[in-house]
């Protein structure tokens, strides 16, 4: 049997996706990654499966630009290769981060694809039975069947959904029926998801999914990701997105942005897996009604940990980039995330 070679692949986010920069009043200076560390990229292994996973990562780069504190924040597709992408990520070296000449600890993000390499076979296309399955599923939810519909998407990710391009269309196609059906809870997850990890995607796919996804973010007020899904149709070069259709969005998203009130956010949380809500407000608020475990606030020029027993208020700079509540709980629950105050993205 031919042994496949097993890599990582890593999208990172290794600066500010924001369309709007926050002007610095400090002398800052971002971590800058080492490039020589990823030789370590590749590696071979016996494992011949097709199945494959894709996690985001949040992590520490602290004043000596070491890795610590590595959460996985999102995740599809198997969920067995996530202690083989912290292991990874912990492995990474930075130049440390400063601020009027001091190092400081600041937070970055990266996702990284578990990819199998086959040289027997490709694995980076959706197998003709996904594809099949993909195509009626579809139909079907255009001629609104959507118990059918339903059923062949449960047979879909049961029997098909393998490699990377899979598990993300798959994420995309439950998107659209759970629009549809208005089940609102999951298409909040899966449309997140196909965002998330849209560099799987073909062109084409990656523009509705951008498109519906930026619809989203702004129906629920997360303007970070909204600025992001701008950025984001900028950068598919097979579509036209001039400077002027930016702008115009951009101009959209900034007046509702800057009009808009106090922003509430139901956060559903499971047993010791993080979350990592964007912030678009200077206050935050948290309630939560059993004890959390962790609550961190991770920026691209910052890093607060907090005293979980004490929390009042969070308060962000308009000097502050990126940021976003790391929240952690050894329960499931859900807590309540309040945004007041300035604007200031």
């Amino acid at each position: 049997m031919d042994k496949p070679m097993k890599k990582l692949i890593l999208a990172l986010s290794l600066t500010s996706a924001f369309t709007q920069y926050s002007v610095f009043a400090d002398d800052f200076v971002p971590a800058e990654v080492i490039n020589k560390n990823y030789d370590q990229l590749t590696n071979t292994s016996s494992r011949a499966s097709r199945l494959e996973g894709i996690n985001l990562s949040s992590y520490v780069v602290d004043k000596n630009g070491q890795v610590s504190d590595i959460e996985i924040v999102a995740t599809v597709g198997q969920k067995k290769y996530q202690r083989e992408v912290m292991d990874y990520v912990s492995k990474l070296n930075y130049k440390s981060a400063k601020l009027n000449g001091e190092t400081i600890p600041v937070a970055k993000t990266i996702t990284v694809s578990s990819q199998n390499l086959h040289t027997g076979f490709s694995n980076d296309k959706a197998s003709r039975g996904f594809f099949n399955d993909y195509e009626q599923a579809s139909k079907l939810i255009d001629d609104k069947q959507f118990d059918e519909a339903k059923t062949l998407i449960d047979e879909l990710e049961n029997e098909h959904t393998k490699n990377t391009v899979e598990i993300v269309l798959l994420a995309w196609l439950k998107s659209q029926h759970s629009y549809f059906v208005q089940d609102w809870k999951s298409f909040d997850q899966h449309i997140n998801e196909a965002f998330l990890f849209r560099g799987n995607l073909p062109d084409q796919i990656q523009k509705r999914v951008i498109k519906n996804a930026l619809q989203w973010f702004i129906s629920k007020q997360d303007f970070v990701r909204a600025y992001d899904a701008i950025d984001a149709l900028g950068n598919i070069e097979s579509i036209t997105f001039t400077q002027q259709n930016k702008e115009q969005l951009l101009a959209q998203v900034n007046d509702i942005y800057k009009s808009s009130g106090d922003i509430k956010q139901q956060i559903e949380l499971l047993p010791k897996q993080a979350v990592l809500p964007l912030l678009s407000k200077s206050e935050v608020a948290l309630e939560a009604q059993m004890p959390l475990t962790k609550v961190q606030l991770r920026c691209e020029n910052k890093v607060v940990n907090y005293d979980i027993s004490t929390i009042d208020k969070i308060v962000i700079s308009q000097n502050d980039v990126r940021c976003g509540l790391l929240i952690k709980s050894a329960q499931a629950q859900t807590v309540t995330l309040k945004q007041s105050g300035d604007s200031f993205l």
